[in-house]
């Protein structure tokens, strides 16, 4: 595979992600898991919410070879 090929999938990938993320963040204030009401105006709820929801998509694309694993860590390190 080229960089190339790689990023063509990459951007096949990433058309889903701001749809998923959406619609994760809204499931996610409607579960009832975390206080709206009582929140500033500001951006820690949105924050947190983000967070879980890209944290719950990151998951969806976790390897679940033990090579593949080991690529990703060292991966963290650039």
């Amino acid at each position: 595979m080229t960089n190339k090929q790689a990023m063509q999938k990459i951007r096949q990938m990433a058309k889903y992600h701001n749809k998923y993320l959406l619609k994760e963040c809204e499931r996610l204030l409607n579960s009832g898991g975390i206080s709206v009401s009582d929140a500033e105006n500001n951006f820690i709820v949105p924050k947190i919410v983000m967070h879980v929801a890209l944290l719950n998509e990151a998951n969806q694309y976790k390897p679940l070879s033990t090579n593949m694993r080991k690529e990703v860590e060292n991966l963290k390190h650039f």
